[in-house]
């Protein structure tokens, strides 16, 4: 935590001594503000805290506290409500006591359709919830709530679980810049609150003495009379800024001489933004460019930049005409780190370590710096060279990405995905974000209100301050006269700067647009290593294409101007009409099909524009398709029509525009005989399957596996959802599929106890046999939960019942190895401990072929009989019947394992698109890629390896997807990617040593079951034929 390194021992014990923090500690439910202006300390003080928090908690096993960090290095917490939750929750369950996985977080996992999709932020909510209650006391802390991007919704997230929840054990911290009055303004409790515009001189004391006095410190050198001096001038004139403490530090270090020390102290700069005016002042001529556009990098880039990556900027020549280029000399090749250094007040390097990777990071030295550059105060200022907006900043980056990625030209040019790695370092970031800053270009130009932001760089202060005042005035006069200010008065210099940034787009896409596709395709973004060969579509996508799914009106008329064919047909969107309609931008929308774009034109992974915007709910883009002509029951694409797009997906609103154009909300899609209704039960949208049963849907329409919407809800934990289908139609209870199953079978096998409960409150038969004679009990044992089977048991569901092959529960706990369920069967009902099954084995004897020792055990201790127990040894096909004996548990795949084994690839897409984990499992271990593999689907196996699959993951049974027949290519393609060769048990020196080790305390223990000539007759042959 850099934030600890920059305390001294005693930093904070004030803050943890005070009245408000102790307070805060003791009291059940409480929330503890502290507020602070920029330099204050407050993240040293959260770090104090932090420590302290754990330091308890290691005192406390029933203790936990997860933090969170809002800044510009965590950007996917500050911007991201979701993210912040999953963080929150992760850090919770990581600190779980029982060293298992807690049952929230399994039942989110479940919820989360076992990793396919992501979860929810109610259902993580939900989850946090669950968490906290399991720990006493739970601290929460977040730092630097003022740059969380999402306030509104952490502050709901604070009301909720102090005003709401109430949960006596929770303690909420939160550091910012504002106070809670002005945030939380209406909330019914209180809370503690400390303001730190005072409270920390004793910190700032102990900082700058304590640094004094450092060994190795630079200033320790001086001797004590001046360092005295310069411990009374840095506290007197700090104020309690530990950021300002530190700046003078630095340009005290810098001093060699008595009377360099003595003019220093004598002109220390009196505020932040005075110490911040003097370091840029100070920056030499030759560098004021390249100094000036990494600190827009800084401050608007999309992601944490990497010092090597920085270096490359002050090779990008900006003022070089007609447009800016690419200079490799100038290019910073060693001492990097120095040339940052020098300007030690604005910029701080930061080493990061990420698993096996180690690198360095360029950051602004605090968040005080980014305020100042983007404030008014520097433009009347010296240095307002410097000025950055949010235009200036991003317009800049852009053209540095561009130009960046035109300087490989094309072919042979263009480096691979390693060598830019290392060779061309900013490559990556260029090809993944350049139109991600043209867009953020053209919605701060749309946003400008002022002349101030027109002129970021070279302006005069005078003239500056005068523009402002005028064009300020005179836009309040005409507001005042009901007249808009003139396009012209909000600065030519904006369109300008837009109208060569779009000319740039539009030569760079033509030219050389596809060579960021080797190291980002827009068309799967979620692919950190794309392959060129594999970009969905028979052909590459246009330039046009491209400028479309970015958004760039300007550049897409321009490339219309010059001729570029409409209709082209390539790209995962098939057309550029449909990656505007997916994407929701009408503007191009509206001027492709003025110039006679094809709304009907096939092409692309939802066959047309209309199932496009409908899958994407782009309800804008829809009523521009319906109105342009199109056929609203075009069947077409992965989905079939635009209503099964817009139910899987849950935009009622776009279903119900589609319905009122005359869409067929009855039409079944040929694959599998599903109306939108099926598809929206299955995924949970309540609202949509609302909306088609006042349509006129019948809640009993079954699919080709002769499935309801019930089947199809309830396995995966849509609570909601199912007590719907139940209301509509209580027949849904008796429904069964082509195998026998009702929703129970499926639902048990998954971790959705209430939902198990639901169906039995309903009146769900647990002991209804499917076609083989298996029960709901018998389909819960392999996932073996507690809960369920708990569940199962207080409906009535019987112990001993056999299935047709004569197999009972308690033969798959035996199988399974599953002790804790077989205590709960022999507790309801002891007498079925040696009940037979097949040619008479009893679950005593599957667990001996298994070499299931503990069960072995289990079952001796609850009095099975051992009386020629070993004679399954001599059955010609025990073997065979251990393989065979599937007493296979029932459990329905969902998501992407259900898209891998059907074989569809376009769903397969959307869902990675949605951040589904390409590695989820089910409750057996199994992950999309075994399941393609399984059924054979070759091209699929390529996509997800080739999409980051794990080649090497093995499920509960020790299988693997290479197990199963490939192509060689696929093979090929395996080992390309890492899989490693799993040897055979016989081959496997290691593998038979666990197998002897195995069967020995088998033999162990069975020694004192049987006697010693039957066990001798046994001991020789058996690891040969395990």
């Amino acid at each position: 935590m850099i934030a600890s390194d920059k305390r001294s021992e005693n930093t904070g014990s004030w803050f943890l001594e005070s009245e408000e923090f102790v307070r805060w500690q003791d009291s059940p439910c409480s929330l503890l503000w502290v507020s602070g202006g920029a330099g204050r300390g407050k993240t040293v003080l959260c770090s104090t805290a932090i420590d302290h928090l754990i330091a308890d908690s290691e005192h406390q096993r029933s203790s936990a506290v997860a933090y969170v960090y809002f800044d510009q290095t965590n950007q996917s917490v500050s911007q991201d409500h979701n993210r912040l939750l999953r963080s929150l929750v992760q850090q919770l369950a990581a600190q779980n006591s029982t060293g298992s996985i807690p049952a929230p977080l399994k039942n989110l996992y479940s919820r989360s359709q076992n990793g396919t999709r992501p979860p929810m932020t109610h259902d993580l909510t939900n989850t946090l919830r669950h968490l906290i209650e399991t720990f006493s006391p739970c601290y929460l802390v977040a730092d630097a709530f003022d740059e969380c991007k999402e306030k509104q919704a952490f502050l709901k997230l604070v009301n909720t679980i102090i005003g709401q929840w109430r949960i006596p054990q929770v303690r909420f911290l939160v550091t910012s810049r504002s106070e809670l009055s002005s945030e939380l303004p209406n909330r019914s409790w209180k809370g503690f609150t400390l303001s730190l515009e005072e409270s920390n001189n004793g910190d700032v004391r102990s900082y700058i003495e304590t640094t004094l006095e450092s060994p190795g410190e630079p200033l320790n050198a001086w001797d004590p009379e001046r360092r005295k001096s310069i411990a009374k001038s840095l506290i007197a004139r700090g104020n309690g800024n530990f950021r300002w403490v530190a700046c003078q530090l630095e340009r005290l270090r810098e001093c060699s001489t008595n009377k360099d020390l003595d003019e220093t102290l004598e002109g220390l700069p009196s505020t932040l933004e005075e110490t911040y005016e003097r370091t840029l002042a100070k920056v030499e001529e030759s560098r004021k460019s390249s100094i000036c556009h990494i600190l827009r990098f800084l401050c608007f880039s999309a992601r944490p930049m990497r010092l090597d990556e920085m270096s490359e900027v002050p090779a990008i020549d900006f003022e070089a005409k007609p447009r800016p280029k690419y200079c490799s000399e100038k290019r910073l090749v060693v001492g990097k780190a120095g040339y940052f250094n020098k300007y030690s007040d604005l910029f701080s390097i930061a080493t990061i370590k990420a698993g096996d990777e180690e690198y360095s990071e360029l950051r602004l030295a605090h968040l005080s710096v980014r305020d100042y550059l983007l404030s008014t105060k520097i433009l009347t200022s010296p240095v307002s060279y410097f000025y950055i907006t949010e235009l200036s900043a991003h317009h800049s980056i852009a053209q540095a990405c561009i130009v960046y990625l035109q300087q490989f030209g094309t072919g042979d040019q263009l480096p691979t995905y390693e060598e830019a790695i290392f060779e061309t370092p900013l490559t990556l970031y260029a090809a993944r974000f350049w139109f991600h800053h043209v867009q953020a270009s053209i919605k701060a130009a749309s946003q400008q209100s002022s002349v101030a932001t027109a002129y970021p760089t070279g302006i005069d202060a005078q003239q500056a301050t005068l523009i402002i005042l005028i064009i300020q005035f005179l836009t309040q006069l005409l507001g005042l006269l009901g007249v808009e200010a003139p396009v012209l008065m909000k600065s030519s210099g904006v369109k300008n700067q837009l109208l060569d940034l779009n000319q740039l787009c539009a030569d760079f896409l033509v030219s050389q647009g596809q060579t960021q596709i080797r190291f980002f395709d827009p068309d799967t973004p979620w692919v950190e290593k794309p392959r060129v060969s594999t970009t969905p579509g028979h052909a590459g996508p246009s330039p046009l294409y491209t400028a479309a799914q970015a958004g760039f009106l300007d550049v897409v008329r321009q490339l219309v101007r010059q001729g570029m064919d409409i209709n082209s047909v390539g790209g995962r969107f098939g057309t550029p009409l449909q990656a505007a309609a997916c994407k929701g931008y009408t503007d191009i929308l509206l001027f492709l099909l003025k110039e006679g774009a094809d709304p009907n034109l096939r092409g692309g992974d939802y066959g047309c524009a209309l199932q496009g915007a409908s899958r994407y709910g782009q309800e804008a883009c829809v009523k521009i398709l319906l109105k342009a002509g199109v056929d609203v029951n075009a069947t077409c694409g992965e989905y079939y029509t635009a209503a099964h797009a817009a139910a899987f997906h849950g935009h009622a609103h776009v279903l119900k525009l589609l319905a009122d154009n005359g869409a067929d909300i009855h039409i079944l899609r040929p694959r599998d005989r599903a109306e939108p209704l099926m598809l929206a039960a299955s995924v949970g949208h309540l609202a949509v399957v609302e909306l088609l049963v006042s349509l006129g849907a019948n809640i009993l329409t079954r699919d080709h596996d002769e499935c309801t919407a019930l089947h199809n809800s309830a396995p995966a934990g849509f609570d909601e959802m199912v007590k719907l289908v139940i209301a509509h139609d209580r027949a849904s209870l008796k429904t069964l599929d082509r195998l026998g199953n009702t929703a129970l079978h499926y639902t048990v096998a998954q971790n959705f106890p209430s939902v198990v409960e639901l169906l039995l409150q309903n009146g769900m038969d647990p002991n209804l046999g499917n076609d083989q004679g298996r029960t709901a009990l018998h389909s819960a044992i392999r996932t073996g939960n507690i809960e369920v089977i708990e569940t199962l048991l207080r409906y009535g569901a019987i112990v001993n019942k056999k299935d047709a092959e004569g197999w009972t529960p308690l033969h798959l706990a035996a199988y399974f190895d599953k002790l804790e369920v077989g205590q709960m069967l022999l507790d309801t009902d002891g007498s079925i401990i040696d009940i037979p099954g097949p040619n008479g084995y009893t679950p005593l004897h599957i667990a001996i072929l298994r070499t299931n020792v503990e069960s072995v055990k289990f079952l001796g201790n609850r009095g099975a009989e051992f009386t020629n127990c070993l004679r399954v040894f001599d059955a010609i096909d025990g073997a065979v019947m251990l393989r065979n004996f599937h007493m296979s548990y029932i459990s329905p795949i969902t998501g992407l394992r259900i898209a891998a084994s059907y074989g569809l690839e376009v769903q397969l897409r959307d869902l990675l698109e949605g951040e589904a984990d390409i590695n989820g499992t089910d409750e057996g271990g199994r992950s999309a890629l075994y399941y393609a593999s399984r059924m054979g689907k070759n091209s699929i196996v390529r996509f997800l390896i080739e999409n980051g699959a794990d080649v090497n993951a093995k499920t509960d049974d020790d299988e693997s997807f290479m197990d199963f027949w490939l192509d060689q290519d696929i093979i090929d393609l395996a080992y390309k990617n890492g899989y490693i060769d799993r040897p055979g048990v016989l081959s496997d020196e290691g593998g038979r040593a666990k197998e002897k080790l195995k069967v020995d305390k088998l033999f162990e223990y069975l020694g004192g079951k049987l006697p010693a000539d039957e066990l001798a007759s046994y001991q020789f042959h058996y690891p040969q034929d395990s």
